[in-house]
């Protein structure tokens, strides 16, 4: 893997990765495994496994260390937060790197970012939503009043826009999308993604601030909650499922990957 100038995307099916058998579970975390243990749903119990599994297999070479080896904290708004061991920080392979995670039923996805504060959201589309009542509780009334002017159809796919936008704002500072929303203009980008995966859409969203090395470019796409307008950052494949996205190509990446995939 290359440095990390940006932000880099992993988009992965939890239920087509391998299960862990008891001898190799020693790369969770005794918390990890008690969390899973306690999780009645073997679905989930595996969906678990392999959340964690895959996220310490991308963080541990970025820092230099075994997956198994990686300690984990949370922000005091509870965003989750890499606990760099002595070794690799002194050794200077990561300055200041920040993640973020989110997961829809089966879809996960993780965003890495050096330097810069990062949030994701990824949803899969629940037909069975009442996306206007939700909208009602949760958005200001003139992207509500969108809303109402259009479609069912277009409705839904919207509010999901909408929804995975908020929150990966919110998810850059761990502030949650119940709290009050966040001024965007710290934001270099916010970018939205969405792709098909079998028979359910998935949306998404990732967010990064302004904050970046002076040697290292920033990206200034940008986007409008209401409109969806935006400048175009640059766009790079970097790998297939499971490698690294650069941020400009979530969409185009997302639906050919998982196109050639599903």
């Amino acid at each position: 893997m290359r440095e990390l100038d940006r932000a880099h995307v992993w988009f992965w099916d939890l239920d087509a990765v391998r299960q862990l058998d008891t001898a190799r579970r020693f790369v969770l975390s005794g918390n990890e495994r008690a969390r899973a243990d306690r999780l009645r749903s073997l679905r989930l119990r595996r969906r678990f496994e392999a959340r964690c599994r895959l996220v310490r297999h991308v963080l541990g070479p970025l820092v230099g260390v075994s997956p198994e080896a990686l300690a984990f904290e949370t922000t005091a708004n509870g965003k989750p937060r890499l606990v760099l061991p002595g070794r690799a920080a002194s050794a200077g392979r990561v300055a200041a790197l920040d993640f973020n995670l989110s997961h829809s039923e089966n879809v996960l996805v993780l965003a890495v970012a050096l330097d810069r504060q990062v949030g994701v959201d990824i949803e899969v589309v629940q037909p069975g939503v009442d996306v206007l009542a939700v909208a009602e509780a949760q958005f200001a009334a003139g992207e509500l009043a969108w809303l109402r002017a259009l479609s069912p159809e277009q409705q839904r796919l919207v509010f999901y826009r909408l929804w995975t936008r908020r929150e990966a704002i919110s998810k850059v500072s761990g502030q949650g999308i119940a709290s009050p929303t966040v001024a965007t203009p710290s934001l270099a980008t916010l970018h939205s993604f969405q792709f098909r995966f079998g028979e359910t859409d998935v949306i998404g969203a990732l967010a990064l601030d302004v904050g970046v090395r002076r040697d290292a470019p920033a990206d200034r796409g940008r986007v409008d909650l209401a409109t969806g307008q935006r400048s175009r950052p640059s766009e790079r494949v970097l790998g297939r499922l499971g490698a690294t996205v650069e941020l400009g190509s979530a969409v185009g990446a997302a639906q050919r990957i998982f196109a050639k995939e599903g």
